[in-house]
Formats: C-alpha cells, structure tokens, sequence
C-alpha cells in the first residue's frame, strides 16, 4: 500500500507555503543583454554625428568678383 494512502506524505514533497509565487519575467529582464547593446550602439552613433558635425570643414568663402562694372554717366540734354 502507498504511503499517500496511509496518510504519510512522500518524500520530496515541498511544505506549504514553501512554493513561491510565479511572476512572469518583464520584457526588459528578458533582454536585459540586447538593450544594453543598443543602448551603447545608439550612443556610439549620437557621438559619432556631433563629432562629425563639430569636425566638418568650414564653407569655404564665395569667390571675389572678377567682372568690373563701370557706370555710364547720364547723357546731357542737347
């Protein structure tokens, strides 16, 4: 006869309240490791844009104007 039915428990058996509570994992301890690694590549990325941002060469100024223009002065009345 087993002992269940003999009123024994069987060996193994957890004591009440000794189970916990299941609680379901959220989703940023899930990926814990995947956020990190695009958190660092779009920091990597902000750096990179403002450096080169800061780095471009400067315009360089419009070239001088070659042409002269002389003006014409007025014709006198006759």
């Amino acid at each position: 006869m087993p002992r269940v039915f003999r009123g024994e428990e069987p060996r193994g058996y957890p004591e009440p309240g000794e189970l916990k509570e299941y609680k379901a994992r959220s989703m940023i301890q899930e990926y814990r490791g995947v956020a990190i690694a695009f958190a660092i590549l779009g920091l990597a990325l902000a750096a990179y844009f403002i450096k080169s941002m800061l780095a471009a060469p400067k315009p360089e100024a419009p070239p001088v104007q070659s042409v002269y223009i002389e003006s014409v002065p007025p014709q006198s009345k006759p």
